[in-house]
């Protein structure tokens, strides 16, 4: 799997959190199976479209954002990581109230 974003920036990442290069493998393979995960309870309509079709419209914040959660969990904070992920739920959230 390769997220949408460059090797140069997938290493900035991982020394931004401090991350040894197993620990960058380790949190890449979660973000892997997180996606995999769900693409298995995809909706109907994307039914068609295989995990790399999918994976190649991943948006690079998303990314960003996987990797910063799984990183930090990697790292030792798992209480960060959980802080970001609900931040970004809410956010989400709150985004789908003002669309809606």
């Amino acid at each position: 799997m390769k997220l949408p974003v460059d090797d140069a920036t997938l290493a900035s990442w991982a020394a931004l959190l401090g991350l040894t290069d197993e620990q960058t493998a380790a949190t890449l393979e979660e973000i892997e199976k997180t996606l995999r995960r769900g693409y298995e309870y995809r909706p109907d309509e994307l039914h068609d479209a295989t995990f790399d079709q999918l994976i190649s419209d991943m948006d690079v914040d998303e990314a960003a954002l996987m990797f910063l959660i799984t990183g930090l969990r990697q790292a030792g904070h798992a209480d960060a990581a959980y802080d970001i992920e609900v931040r970004g739920i809410v956010a989400t959230l709150n985004s789908l109230q003002h669309t809606g």
